[in-house]
């Protein structure tokens, strides 16, 4: 679709597109803090855009409520979200069910790598990264060396569970996602939308464990045995370990899920809210306990919590000024219009290389925005868009993206070089399935092939 455009277009175009490059590599190159990014540089991008529009420059308090607007609800949902996953994993309930699960097996290599998955998918029932991997890796390690399983297939598996695992209503992930669109209980209906992709990857990567454990037998013929006590002693409790509210804990969490499911008129943040405050007298019944626990949640919440809210300023500056809509129109121009309906799937094809070029914020608040507002010119809905491509793979290799798999390569003992050889094609490969599904399957369409 070529149209004419006009001059102040092909200019908002030009300075929209500066916008996302330069908050790009400035976060790329660690040039600047992203708070810093995403207060100053989409304001500075603004006042231009009204010196080519004739704006008066009071609308830019405007255009930042706007944006704001979209993003606060989420990011109280993380304020209280994050907390009570991090307070649960703190008084064993993840403990405990993978013990539960760990009792009723016979170890071998197959099963260790299963069990790989299933520990990293527990773990990140609570939304962090770095406690995936402080757990899950130091858990597997031995059992790896002692079965003699190559230690690159430890972290690969951990990362791939934690981009399943990322699709829950709470987690930091989704809920930047949902930050891209307004209405309440958004990461909710997100979740719904995205879970026959998650259980399909989870199939598929099951499979994959599978077969590096029979690998890995094949590949040894020393016979090794170790019981499941040796494998439960690993697990240590703290002063904060409550193993005997463990089925309290567990029904609470039920409960807060199914009503985020159930009844999602309640605002996300209060369910989560109510949750946080019953789990803390529940289990540490001593209010100076819980204003020290809460203290120290505090601190996980920043930059995340703040970043997700400020990124409300680049999503509202870049719409009402003008800027995204001309972005739209230049792609327009360029796009076949032949390839316009399905461009996003094209990308979300090329998810995995093409993170090294981004990082989750840009990701989602500058990429995602722009590839949205275009295909909605075809006629693919936001929500389609979002979760086609919200398993941004390559993440999982891109140490700008995911800092934290300096934390994964150094406890496993191998280089990130390593790490990134090894896992880049077979990431891809996943890339590549698990796109095919979702078209198949209809989820990343408008409609659905059969209808």
């Amino acid at each position: 679709m070529i149209g004419r455009v006009s001059a102040v277009n092909i200019w908002l175009a030009i300075l929209g597109f500066a916008t996302m490059i330069l908050i790009t590599v400035v976060l790329l190159k660690k040039k600047m803090n992203i708070l810093l990014a995403f207060t100053v540089i989409p304001v500075i991008a603004g006042f231009i855009a009204m010196v080519i529009t004739h704006t008066a420059f009071l609308d830019m308090g405007k255009w930042i409520t706007s944006g704001i607007g979209k993003t606060y609800s989420i990011t109280l949902m993380m304020m209280f979200s994050l907390p009570y996953f991090m307070l649960m994993s703190d008084t064993g309930l993840f403990d405990d069910i993978v013990k539960a699960v760990m009792r009723h097996v016979k170890i071998s290599a197959p099963i260790i790598c299963v069990l790989t998955v299933i520990v990293a998918c527990i773990c990140e029932l609570d939304g962090s990264v770095t406690s995936v991997f402080l757990i899950t890796v130091p858990l597997m390690l031995p059992l790896f060396e002692k079965f003699h399983i190559d230690k690159r297939i430890l972290p690969f598996l951990v990362c791939v569970a934690i981009l399943v695992m990322s699709n829950t209503p709470w987690n930091p992930k989704i809920l930047r996602a949902a930050s891209l669109m307004s209405g309440s209980g958004v990461s909710t209906r997100l979740f719904l939308k995205y879970v026959p992709v998650q259980i399909f990857m989870l199939v598929v990567l099951l499979i994959l464990a599978v077969y590096f454990g029979i690998r890995a037998r094949k590949n040894t013929t020393e016979k090794v045995e170790i019981s499941n006590e040796d494998l439960l002693s690993q697990f240590k409790d703290t002063e904060l370990t409550r193993h005997n509210r463990f089925w309290w804990n567990l029904l609470l969490t039920a409960f807060l899920i199914f009503v985020l499911i159930a009844f999602q008129g309640i605002p996300q943040y209060y369910v989560f809210a109510f949750g946080l405050v019953v789990a803390l007298a529940i289990n540490f019944p001593d209010q100076g306990q819980q204003t020290k626990l809460l203290k120290k949640y505090a601190s996980s919440l920043f930059p995340v919590a703040p970043a997700v809210l400020l990124s409300g300023v680049v999503v509202g500056v870049m719409q009402e000024s003008g800027m995204l809509d001309a972005m739209v129109k230049a792609l327009m121009a360029i796009v076949p219009s032949a390839i316009g309906p399905y461009f996003y799937i094209i990308i979300a094809l090329f998810a995995t290389p093409l993170m090294l070029l981004f990082t989750n914020d840009t990701w989602f608040y500058a990429l995602i925005p722009l590839i949205g507002a275009f295909s909605a010119k075809y006629g693919v809905p936001m929500d389609v868009v979002i979760v086609t491509l919200f398993s941004n793979f390559g993440a999982m290799i891109s140490v700008i993206a995911q800092p934290q798999l300096y934390i994964a390569t150094d406890l496993t003992g191998i280089t990130i070089d390593q790490h990134i050889k090894f896992t880049f094609w077979k990431l891809w490969a996943i890339n590549i399935i698990i796109v095919a599904f979702g078209v198949l399957s209809g989820v990343f369409l408008p409609k659905p092939l059969w209808a």
